[in-house]
């Protein structure tokens, strides 16, 4: 975001005629006095027309942050305006008893997986012999899978050599298409040529290069030929081994289907041979009991509460100490990076609004000019207040606050971007058009270029660099180079 500061401009010195000729008779003592000045910086941008329509800044983003759970607060490392990035701790609750209950839980948890390693055990000498041929079973689905994946792999292979050799075949027939049209060019001029030769009218060189040209062409045409045969054969090879490819990928297909026919089988004879109906009771306790321990973990990751968002603390209602609650926030975050002025716009403008709409944005209680842009237009209008505009603008210096109220003027579609300065920072001498700039502590006098001037405004366009700082006050008492001393 590019921000102009606009300084109010001092009183200017008034000296009398006097003095004012004393100091041109004697232009060593007027070069040397040390002129009190005040800035503002050169930014880009584009100068607002048109209606003004005031809105209130507002954050982009504003989050109440309430606990999951009441508790007290034994840790807060944040205050009023302390700036937090997402995911910062923003404070901390008691968590003893959300302690206690994690180690309860995960002593719960080992108990039922030990019950889950009893009841697999009294069960596994009786199923030795299943689970063996559910392994055999298995590992043909993985072998008879992996016949599948190769033979998919083969059909992709053939499946590029099939389109490889459609290319060539096509490639081949325009070289020959282009090939015989060179050998018809070159019988053509060899033709000609014999008739000019004839006719007196060539050379025996130049009849000699034409037959020459056209022994070359045959020859072209010729390999043309071949290329193109030869291309047709690799096509019907490629398309033979695509044939082959799937025939093997129905095989493979086929090998996996017995394989998991097989493999289903092996499952029922595990069930036939032993029931789990124990097993599978603890393990039902043991995941009931693993979910208890996510629960109280849960609740013991929530007595540690981070912010959501990068912002500034806005509102803080707890101390270390207090107690909070889950039905009030206890702290507010808002996000003051970018911020949003609402406007109303009434019916005969709205239609020439439309979201991304650049417009200049000036917040005297600050004394800040910039750019916005139209985020959203509403259809609705606000109960005949106009139809409300929301204006994004943003803020990397944060000074823009929250509650300022804000002139918003729309910039014209063809406005033209330069440098925005104060109009009184502009001098005009002889045709010309100059300001001074800071220059150490010294005045640089610098010509400029102005395409606009709207009030108070100025648009540059030449002369003058982004973030320069110009002089706009006491201009009668520079010179170039003069010493200078910033007010504030």
């Amino acid at each position: 975001m590019k921000i102009l500061r606009v300084e109010s401009t001092l009183a200017a010195l008034v000296l009398g005629g006097a003095v004012l000729a004393g100091c041109s008779s004697n232009s060593g003592a007027a070069q040397d006095m040390v002129v009190p000045v005040k800035i503002t910086q050169a930014q880009q941008g584009m100068i607002g027309q048109g209606n003004i329509y005031t809105g209130t800044v507002t954050p982009s983003e504003t989050v109440n942050i309430v606990p999951k759970a009441g508790g007290k607060v034994m840790e807060l490392p944040v205050d009023i305006g302390s700036v937090v990035k997402k995911g910062q701790v923003l404070f901390k609750l008691d968590d003893k008893d959300m302690q206690n209950n994690v180690a309860k839980a995960r002593a719960a948890a080992a108990a039922a997986a030990a019950g889950v390693s009893s009841a697999q055990a009294s069960h596994e000498s009786s199923m030795v012999q299943a689970n063996s041929g559910l392994v055999q079973s298995k590992s043909g689905v993985i072998q008879s899978q992996s016949a599948i994946n190769q033979a998919q792999g083969a059909i992709n292979q053939a499946t590029t050599a099939v389109e490889q050799a459609t290319h060539g075949v096509s490639s081949a027939a325009n070289t020959v298409k282009q090939t015989g049209q060179a050998l018809a060019d070159a019988q053509k001029n060899v033709a000609r040529t014999q008739s000019l030769f004839d006719a007196g009218a060539s050379t025996q060189a130049q009849l000699e290069q034409a037959k020459t040209a056209v022994v070359n062409a045959e020859a072209a045409y010729k390999n043309a030929q071949n290329a193109q045969a030869n291309a047709q054969d690799q096509l019907v090879a490629a398309q033979k081994a695509l044939t082959t490819a799937h025939n093997s990928y129905d095989t493979a297909k086929s090998s996996y289907s017995n394989a998991n026919n097989g493999y289903s089988n092996a499952q029922g004879q595990v069930k036939v041979a032993q029931n789990t109906a124990v097993i599978e009771s603890s393990q039902q306790a043991l995941k009931q009991a693993q979910l208890n321990v996510n629960i109280a973990q849960d609740a013991l990751n929530d007595t540690v509460i981070t912010s959501p968002i990068d912002g500034i603390v806005g509102t803080k209602n707890a101390e270390v100490g207090e107690m909070v609650s889950a039905q009030a926030p206890a702290l507010v975050i808002a996000n003051l990076s970018t911020v949003n002025t609402l406007i109303y716009v009434p019916a005969e403008q709205i239609n020439n609004v439309k979201v991304g709409d650049k417009v200049q944005v000036r917040v005297a209680a600050s004394n800040i000019v910039t750019t916005g842009t139209v985020k959203n237009v509403s259809p609705l209008d606000a109960s005949g207040k106009g139809y409300p505009v929301k204006i994004s603008v943003t803020n990397p210096d944060m000074k823009l606050k929250s509650g300022m109220l804000a002139d918003i003027s729309f910039v014209a579609a063809n406005a033209q971007e330069g440098i925005v300065i104060p109009t009184a920072a502009v001098q005009k001498d002889q045709g010309k058009e100059y300001v001074y700039v800071v220059n150490g502590d010294h005045a640089k006098r610098k010509e400029v270029k102005t395409v606009q001037t709207t009030g108070s405004q100025t648009l540059v366009t030449s002369g003058l660099s982004d973030e320069e700082n110009v002089i706009v006050n006491n201009l009668a008492l520079l010179s170039d180079n003069s010493p200078i001393t910033i007010s504030q």
